[in-house]
């Protein structure tokens, strides 16, 4: 009986390891994000290679028990067209509220069939263009929409 003791002890931490294990693995999972910062409208200004700048203006609706709800996205992109005029692009679709570990957003799916685009929730008054796992672009320039209503 006394040699089974070790291996009972052995085999009670091999299983608590395993279970903090998968605990841990389960909080960095894509989880339902709580913070709720629609419904607003957000606007920034982003870089572009060939124009002066792209002046984002994004709205995002309430959302409702965590299920997909509306956006839309207006895009201007400055002096972009060839006589010096500004194009504008709208955008339209789902967004959806989720996380990974402590990082909250905005997954944007639009309804064409676009570029799915990730916004991560910086504070009560700020998106910041992120990428699919709520990671900051690499860049030294802004991606940061701020909220211009209440």
């Amino acid at each position: 009986m006394r040699k089974f003791i070790p291996n009972i002890i052995f085999t009670a931490i091999l299983i608590a390891f395993v279970i903090q294990d998968h605990k841990e693995r389960e909080s960095e999972a894509l989880t339902p994000a709580t913070d709720q910062l629609a419904p607003a409208t957000y606007r920034g200004m982003f870089p572009a290679a060939d124009c002066p700048g792209i002046d984002y203006t994004l709205t995002l609706n309430d959302s409702i028990a965590d299920a997909d709800t509306l956006f839309a996205l207006r895009m201007v992109y400055i002096e972009g067209d060839n006589n010096g005029g500004d194009i504008t692009f709208d955008s339209r679709g789902q967004q959806h509220r989720f996380g990974i570990g402590a990082k909250r957003g905005y997954r944007l799916m639009p309804d064409d069939g676009d570029v799915v685009t990730y916004f991560a929730i910086v504070n009560d008054t700020t998106l910041q263009m992120v990428d699919s796992t709520l990671t900051k672009i690499d860049s030294p320039f802004n991606y940061d929409l701020v909220r211009i209503n209440q």
